[in-house]
């Protein structure tokens, strides 16, 4: 996706700056960890040689005891033990502080959207109950410095709030329900209240964990209680991204949409080129519920046909992307395709192996329209297609030439000019 022209509005720009940086700690951890695992491998086969060499071990009452054979060598000796020791620690705290850092990018989020509802709302500052002496309203230069001290309060106290808190605050606030239909928010509530324990008590169970995930909804594992040392490993680091990258991209669109219902347009077009750069990237899972999401939940609240036959198209490659081909099939038998416009019958026809159709539709859609040149190139809709003899040929046809090098365009979403 190219960068749009000119200054981008607050709330794009919030949602862009936290995709962008839960993405990059995602992709930071796992070379962190990989590279841990490396020092990790060398130290032990060093500390394993040295014992090898210069120790003798030997096990009683299920415990191994290493005796160094002489003085001289237990220097060296316990400069190997620390050396390990480290990294076995760095194993546990370096992906502890990524969870933290995963929080606080959320945090960092909600801090932007609620400026930047408050900017173009101002009105909804009205109910603040923050009251000022006469000496602090002589040191405010205008009514608008004075509103955004107002505003910078209120986004600080709400920060301070729980994260459930948080969410009461905002539905009350905007007068909206967030947490119904969200089938994520237990498994938010405990990654933000694992992050408290990893900043607060070294990961170390308390009864407030317990009694916060157990009155949201959060299914622990029994073996879960008090004194508990929580930990962080691979697969619950992932989860918990795709949980924040979820919650942090929903929450946005709803209150974008609710709070400027004009700004539908513009909050689709995000979302269409957000999903698409999952789709890209191979985020199936990522792809998926946010694609059920615009296609369910926000069916009623595009701003077009075209936006609303967008979504229904890519979630249908989501899905079939992701190996669900039933599924596919499914989301596109539940819509009627005669009237709809030959770009989107192309879709369906790709996306349902109906490739003389496909190419037929090619044909009659030519190098003026959309699909352009580039989508047919590089677009995941056509990725089955374009290993065809068929689409070589439909494309020679059409371009004069089959070349399937990269090229250097834009990447864009499949989709055609919206109206």
């Amino acid at each position: 996706m190219s960068e749009p022209k000119g200054e981008q509005p607050e709330i794009p720009r919030e949602v862009r700056k936290f995709v962008s940086a839960i993405d990059s700690l995602a992709m930071t951890v796992e070379a962190a960890m990989d590279s841990l695992e490396i020092a990790h491998k060398a130290a032990h086969k060093a500390y394993d040689s040295y014992i090898e060499k210069y120790a003798d071990v030997s096990k009683r009452d299920g415990h191994e005891y290493v005796k160094i054979r002489s003085h001289e060598y237990c220097h060296q000796y316990g400069i190997l033990g620390r050396e390990l020791d480290r990294i076995h620690a760095a194993q546990n705290v370096v992906p502890q502080s990524f969870l933290a850092a995963l929080v606080s990018r959320y945090d960092a989020l909600l801090g932007g959207l609620v400026r930047g509802l408050f900017r173009l709302r101002p009105e909804a500052l009205k109910s603040s109950e923050r009251v000022f002496t006469f000496a602090q309203l002589a040191e405010f230069e205008s009514i608008d410095s004075a509103r955004e001290f107002v505003l910078e309060k209120e986004v600080e106290a709400l920060l301070r709030k729980s994260h459930p808190e948080q969410f009461e605050w905002l539905e009350k606030k905007f007068e909206i329900q967030l947490r119904k239909d969200l089938p994520a928010w237990p498994a938010f509530v405990e990654i933000t209240e694992r992050r408290n324990l990893f900043v607060h008590a070294d990961g170390v169970v308390s009864s407030q964990y317990l009694s916060n995930c157990r009155v949201e909804g959060v299914e622990l594992d029994p073996k879960v209680k008090v004194g508990t040392v929580l930990t962080v490993n691979e697969t619950y680091f992932r989860k918990a991204h795709r949980t924040l990258f979820e919650i942090g991209v929903k929450l946005s669109q709803v209150l974008w949409r609710k709070a400027i219902p004009n700004a539908t347009k513009d909050a689709d077009l995000e979302l269409i080129y957000l999903t698409d750069d999952l789709l890209v990237e191979a985020k199936y899972e990522l792809a998926k519920v946010l694609l059920d999401f615009a296609d369910t939940t926000l069916a009623k609240r595009h701003a077009s046909e075209w936006h609303r036959f967008t979504f229904l198209v890519n979630r249908a490659l989501a899905y079939k992307l992701s190996g669900q081909i039933d599924k596919c099939a499914e989301i596109l038998a539940g819509q009627d395709w005669t009237a709809t416009a030959d770009e989107f019958k192309l879709a369906e026809s790709a996306l349902l192996e109906r490739l003389e159709a496909a190419a037929k539709l090619m044909k009659k859609i030519g190098t003026t329209g959309y699909p352009h040149k580039g989508d047919y190139l590089h677009s995941p809709l056509f990725s089955s297609f374009r290993k065809t003899p068929l689409f070589l040929l439909t494309f020679k046809e059409i371009f004069g030439d089959e070349s399937h090098e990269e090229q250097l365009l834009p990447r864009e979403p499949f989709q055609s000019k919206p109206n």
